[in-house]
């Protein structure tokens, strides 16, 4: 099946690198007849989301690619496809000049639909600054440079992440759990 280089790169800058969480360690290819082909990854504090434009016809998967295998994948503007073939459990990655094996990472990989916010109420929260400069890296794979990525707030709860019209995907980032005070300019530069 072919699968989209860099919606899978895009999507594993939200791979977990907890050890205990193993099945969070690379990125879940969800693939069926009904939604295509979707490339999810969490680390439990952000979650990304895309889906391949291509419809799918075959048998559904679900399989957890490992982040090892797709650290490896140097992208350049040539490399827009690959190719993702199975024999028993074990599975080839080929792009570009390059061919991959791997074992898919055992165990279930979370039903992400659920942390997906169904509406935001535009609640400031406060958020890791770290995760910015990661979403900032994401919009560089998907070519969405000199644009900015979009955030729909959410209070306590999950806010979405966008990055444009464009991009069939998403982001979720989970706020600190921590009390948030409106902000207010400051006296001093009144």
């Amino acid at each position: 099946m072919l699968i989209n280089i860099k919606l899978l790169k895009a999507a594993a800058i939200a791979v977990s690198k907890e050890e205990t969480r193993y099945y969070l360690n690379g990125v879940c290819l969800q693939a069926d007849e009904k939604n295509g082909v979707i490339f999810v990854a969490t680390d439990g504090h952000r979650l990304l989301a895309f889906r391949q434009s291509e419809t799918y016809e075959g048998e559904a998967l679900n399989v957890i690619i490992p982040n090892d295998i797709i650290a490896a994948i140097k992208l350049n503007k040539k490399i827009d496809d690959g190719e993702l073939t199975r024999d028993g459990d074990k599975w080839t990655l080929e792009y570009s000049c390059f061919s991959v094996y791997f074992k898919m990472i055992g165990g279930d990989f979370p039903d992400w639909r659920r942390f997906v916010p169904s509406e935001c109420d535009g609640k400031p929260a406060a958020f890791n600054p770290k995760y910015y400069g990661d979403f900032e890296k994401v919009a560089k794979i998907l070519e969405r440079t000199g644009s900015c990525i979009q955030i729909s707030y959410n209070g306590e709860g999950p806010s979405l992440i966008g990055f444009g019209d464009d991009v069939d995907g998403f982001g979720v980032i989970m706020p600190y759990r921590t009390r948030i005070n409106e902000l207010n300019k400051p006296d001093w530069a009144k």
